[in-house]
């Protein structure tokens, strides 16, 4: 009698542990895209800018905080992906498209949230 209440005993135990296992926690936001917010705009990167698909235009700014690739930046000139202090231009071709020039000297796209333009 002792060995089935313990047997049923660590059944319910392990069931009550997988189910507590499986329960979701909506406490905080997670990104493991590479963000970058300027001007109170999300950006995306969309990678490397190839053959001149894009030209430099007006400096924005700078990076001023990065953050941790898991959190999503908040305020403006932060990003989960880029340096402090990479350069952050407008692009000539089109007003969606930003040009980071990265530390070790490649240009890398982003778009705003939500758009995405194919120039390959």
């Amino acid at each position: 009698m002792f060995k089935k209440v313990l047997f049923f005993s660590n059944i319910m135990l392990l069931f009550m542990t997988l189910l507590g296992g499986c329960s979701s926690s909506p406490s905080k936001e997670i990104s493991y895209a590479s963000i970058l917010i300027a001007n109170g705009t999300e950006y995306y990167l969309r990678g490397e800018i190839k053959d001149n698909e894009f030209t430099l235009g007006e400096k924005i700014g700078e990076v001023q905080k990065k953050v941790a690739i898991e959190v999503m930046p908040k305020e403006d000139f932060s990003s989960n992906f880029l340096e402090v202090g990479e350069e952050i231009y407008s692009s000539n071709e089109d007003s969606k498209v930003i040009i980071v020039k990265r530390e070790n000297a490649t240009y890398q796209k982003f778009t705003e949230k939500g758009y995405y333009t194919n120039k390959d």
